[in-house]
């Protein structure tokens, strides 16, 4: 247990007497947090707000044009335009500017339509009750809804299926009217459908998350576990770096003669550098919850788990220990474990979310950032700050990464096994 003690009290003059190493664990991302927060702040939020453009010119005064605009209005997902410049436009107009991609849809509802319905209906009713067997002419009832080339067919199926509902409730109502007027024409006892609810199946639709969240993070709930996980990955270069240096200057040869063994060594190593990895997270986190509302952002909510939490981080910080001493055991020189170490790091972040949010990458993109170990972290720390998650939903992407620091410390071990870097 000495041994181990004097093991870290050199480790930590090591790491503090690292000025350069220092500012890359701490200030770098702090840097970073803050200045990538404030910069993707509008971008996200516009990802997390889109609404879709739409053109409604609604001529029609009757239930159905009144109906459907309703429905648009409350839908919440339509940025809805009424006119053009102070005049409602025409059924040209309408397509001219859908044309010219100003607006993703336009629906156009010519007048007397609810009319159009309800004269239809009457005739085919009447008809009926009458024992006329031929088809009889109707005057058709259209609206028009133009399309930007561009939209999603999946998207502009959608609309048109809420739209042809929509119109064949209206069309219901009126038949069971009609049919109940001729049917108390003939009728000796007055017949009524008032008590009839047509709405016998109703379709409940709710998010698969707790109410207030939302999928999408903001650019706090993304940038500080983002940054937070680059600055953990990025102690790989020091780490890296000071098995190297003990190693060419002899101290490691010296201290192995104590006696120490190398797993102790290693172990040391692993201690300071762990506790290195929460003081980073610890900072991060005060930024997301204290510094970055004075930019104008939102504060951090760290969810309802601190235990998830921890277990995130720890894990985190396994898979970037196991990491940097793999490569310190791996490299040669100390360039070539700082060339490498950094360069892999910024290739993990890359592809893992880290500069751009796996949502916003296609999905070719979003499968290949399943290889970086950073995804994994984002991913359980988006549990944890969107979703409330605790310890049970985070178990997977935390025991990926402790799999991959534990891999990383089996390399390192046999690759010190077979080529004794420790002599």
């Amino acid at each position: 247990m000495s041994k181990l003690k004097y093991l870290l009290y050199k480790d930590l003059l090591l790491l503090v007497r690292d000025v350069a190493g220092l500012l890359l664990m701490f200030l770098m991302p702090i840097i970073l947090v803050i200045v990538m927060s404030v910069l993707q702040d509008s971008t996200l939020n516009s990802v997390r707000d889109a609404k879709v453009s739409i053109l409604l010119v609604n001529k029609d005064t009757g239930e159905l044009g009144q109906a459907i605009e309703k429905d648009i209005y409350s839908s919440g997902i339509f940025d809805i335009t009424a006119d053009i410049k102070g005049n409602i436009p025409s059924l040209d107009v309408v397509e001219k500017e859908v044309a010219s991609s100003r607006f993703l849809l336009g629906i156009y509802i010519p007048e007397n339509t609810t009319l159009l319905i309800k004269n239809n209906i009457a005739k085919y009713v009447a008809a009926a009750f009458n024992g006329i067997d031929t088809i009889l002419p109707a005057k058709p009832v259209d609206f028009t809804i133009f399309i930007d080339p561009t939209t999603k067919p999946s998207f502009y199926s959608a609309i048109i299926s809420t739209l042809k509902e929509r119109s064949n409730k209206i069309q219901y109502e009126y038949l069971m009217k009609e049919i109940i007027a001729q049917v108390n024409i003939l009728s000796p006892f007055p017949v009524s459908a008032t008590s009839f609810s047509g709405e016998q199946v109703r379709i409940l639709m709710k998010s698969a998350h707790l109410e207030g969240n939302n999928l999408i993070p903001n650019s706090v709930q993304h940038n500080v576990p983002a940054w937070s996980l680059f600055a953990i990955f990025f102690i790989v270069i020091s780490l890296s770096g000071s098995i190297i240096k003990e190693r060419e200057d002899g101290t490691l040869s010296r201290l192995l003669t104590m006696p120490c063994s190398y797993s102790e060594y290693l172990l040391s190593k692993a201690i300071v550098f762990m506790l290195v990895a929460m003081l980073q997270f610890a900072i991060m986190l005060i930024i997301g919850v204290d510094i970055l509302p004075c930019f104008g952002l939102e504060s951090l909510n760290l969810g309802s788990s601190p235990a998830a939490l921890i277990i995130t981080i720890a894990s985190s910080a396994i898979a970037a220990i196991g990491f940097g001493v793999a490569i310190g055991n791996i490299a040669k020189t100390y360039q070539q474990s700082s060339v490498f170490g950094a360069m892999s790091v910024v290739i993990m972040a890359a592809i893992g979310g880290i500069w751009v949010p796996v949502f916003l990458m296609s999905d070719t993109m979003q499968k290949i950032s399943l290889l970086s170990p950073m995804r994994w972290g984002i991913s359980a720390f988006y549990d944890i700050f969107l979703r409330n998650a605790g310890v049970v939903a985070i178990l997977p992407e935390s025991a990926a990464l402790l799999l991959f620091g534990t891999l990383s410390f089996i390399i390192a071990a046999t690759y010190n096994h077979k080529y004794r870097v420790d002599i």
